[in-house]
């Protein structure tokens, strides 16, 4: 018995023991948690009944040269229940968001969300470029990114990014246990990105869009005075507005996913940008540098003649002119201004052989060839200008006559992009004075080419007469033959609305299986703008308010408001295809200019809307 109450007092100590420990030991949870620790948990808990909400980044404009906007932040509507925290939201139209708007009950609420918006679409594509959601990569490069924001992946969105994005807005609302908002705590508002203001035409980008069709190639149209940029359009091209949607229903979204893969595989690859990025050989509008050279090194002057022989023999070799590879004819003794105006190859073969290699290489790198115009575009290719040195160098061969006479008409290994044959054009028509290519309304730091203003002015003449009757540019004529004053000297003519111009025909590539290499087509040229601004002011002047409002209503408007340069450059590339491998500048490529003049000037021509 005695032993049993000893095992018993054991026990009840033992328990009483776990007891004390027990409660000592919550006893001191409860001082942490309320003394040492309590206000640090009380913390914790406010945050609990709060939820933050980023609000979306508002990018900034991009405007045209007359102020409109040409890339800009669409609103985008939805619909979701406001009690809760996580709730999913349904996108509605603009006219839906209205109506819930004037008669809104119940616990909905109407998000207004953005999305970027090209209005323009394809003309500005590899201008403007677009935008769409980050990346990974994108996410790991740069931590102030979120995942939920969209950036500029192509074209000036990228290039002008950092100052565009803008910065993102925070709502801090007051949750329950149930996550559901009870009450906005605090609203601190995004800030928008800088507005970017372009050089760009929307409505005569819209017009060499429509021309161009689905021609492979490149308009660009621009300023000479100051280098800005209306028009740097690429064909064919893509709808950019495909990239930025978002907050669209599956339906919506599964149609939007087969277009982008349809633009992505397009046999023509829409995503080359043709004006900047792609080099060719420049044909015959490289005999522009090549007379420059000549007149400028002493080589050649205004009297020099050349007999056209049609064909010219070096060893095993013929160099020919084209004119009698395709009519077996010949031009008899050609000077510059004639030579210039009819392309003759003959002449030019000889003017490069006088010239020289390494001299012609000086001028045509004078002139931009060989190295990025710094255009604010990424992708931009330098194009390649030979010598003797560098073909050594690079293919360990040595340079030829042969290889003077190519490069004298534009030939051979010599590689251009269209700016750049834009860039030559404008520092021309500017009386031999650089302003570099730009897209942005900005002032440009030009400067003299130290070229002679009378190597110029023959140049320039000859250039008229290849867009006169006579000349190459057939399509061009009868333009010259209403704006040309015959008297007036070249730069005189063309401030009074005439067109000097100069066309091409290059050949690349490998022979075909009739033994002839594919061309392409070049027309490059500068026209005084007189005769069109006062078509324009005429125009304005009759028009009655019940007139059809039409893309060249619209610009008329806006010239008569802003004004248009006195002097536009014109470059124009059309690429062989499989449809027409052999292109011809005069053919193909100088009928786009003469289109866009007929436009400009009288609002016919295809295409108006």
């Amino acid at each position: 018995m005695k032993q049993n109450k000893t095992l018993s007092l054991q026990k009840y100590r033992i328990l009483v023991g776990l007891l004390v420990f027990v409660f000592s030991l919550l006893s001191l949870r409860l001082i942490d948690l309320q003394l040492v620790r309590g206000q640090e948990f009380f913390e914790l808990s406010e945050d609990n009944k709060s939820f933050q909400e980023i609000t979306a980044r508002r990018r900034g404009v991009f405007l045209d040269r007359y102020g409109e906007a040409i890339a800009f932040n669409a609103p985008t509507y939805f619909l979701r229940d406001a009690t809760k925290l996580f709730a999913s939201a349904t996108r509605i139209s603009a006219p839906e968001a209205l109506a819930f708007a004037t008669t809104a009950t119940g616990s909905s609420e109407l998000v207004i969300g953005m999305e970027r918006s090209y209005p323009y679409g394809t003309s500005f594509a590899h201008t403007l470029g677009y935008t769409s959601s980050v990346s990974v990569e994108d996410l790991q490069a740069e931590p102030d990114l979120l995942p939920s924001d969209s950036i500029g992946k192509f074209g000036l969105e990228k290039s002008f990014e950092k100052r565009v994005r803008g910065k993102t807005g925070v709502t801090r609302y007051t949750i329950n246990a149930q996550g559901r908002r009870l009450a906005v705590e605090q609203s601190i508002v995004g800030e928008s990105g800088q507005t970017i203001k372009t050089s760009l035409d929307p409505y005569l980008s819209s017009m060499a869009t429509e021309i161009m069709g689905d021609l492979e190639g490149s308009v660009i149209i621009s300023d000479p005075k100051t280098g800005q940029i209306l028009t740097l359009i690429s064909s064919p091209s893509f709808d950019p507005n495909l990239f930025s949607k978002t907050g669209l229903d599956a339906k919506a979204e599964k149609e939007r996913r087969e277009a982008v893969r349809s633009i992505v595989s397009h046999p023509k690859n829409l995503f080359f940008n043709r004006a900047i990025a792609g080099a060719y050989p420049p044909g015959s509008v490289f005999k522009l540098v090549t007379a420059v050279a000549g007149i400028e090194t002493g080589a050649i002057t205004a009297t020099t003649t050349v007999e056209d022989t049609g064909v010219l023999s070096v060893n095993d070799f013929d160099f020919a002119n084209w004119y009698y590879s395709q009519y077996g004819r010949t031009e008899g003794t050609l000077s510059l201004q004639r030579a210039l105006a009819r392309s003759n190859d003959i002449y030019f073969y000889k003017a490069a052989e006088a010239i020289g290699p390494d001299r012609l290489a000086e001028f045509a790198r004078l002139f931009g060839y060989g190295e990025r115009t710094k255009v604010e575009l990424s992708g931009e290719a330098a194009g390649l200008v030979p010598d003797p040195k560098w073909k050594e160098q690079q293919l360990g061969e040595r340079w030829f006559l042969g290889n003077t006479y190519h490069f004298g008409i534009g030939q051979g290994l010599l590689l251009v992009t269209p700016l750049q044959v834009s860039q030559m054009t404008a520092s021309i028509a500017n009386k031999g004075v650089h302003c570099p290519p730009t897209v942005l309304q900005t002032n440009q730091q030009c400067e003299g080419l130290g070229v002679r203003q009378a190597t110029l002015d023959l140049v320039l003449d000859g250039m008229l007469d290849a867009c006169s009757s006579g000349g190459t540019a057939f399509p061009l004529f009868a333009y010259n033959q209403t704006h040309r004053q015959p008297e007036l000297g070249g730069f005189e003519a063309v401030k009074l609305g005439a067109i000097a111009c100069k066309t091409g025909t290059a050949e690349f590539g490998g022979n075909t299986e009739n033994g002839h290499k594919k061309t392409h087509a070049w027309f490059t040229a500068v026209v005084g703008t007189k005769s069109i601004r006062a078509a324009l002011e005429t125009a304005v002047a009759t028009a009655t308010d019940s007139a059809e409002v039409t893309l060249h209503t619209k610009w008329q408007a806006q010239v008569q408001a802003h004004g248009l340069p006195d002097t536009l450059a014109f470059t124009v590339l059309v690429e062989s295809d499989e449809v027409e491998p052999f292109r011809e500048g005069s053919r193909d490529a100088a009928p786009v200019v003469a289109k866009l003049l007929e436009w400009m000037e009288a609002g016919t021509g295809e295409g108006d809307k």
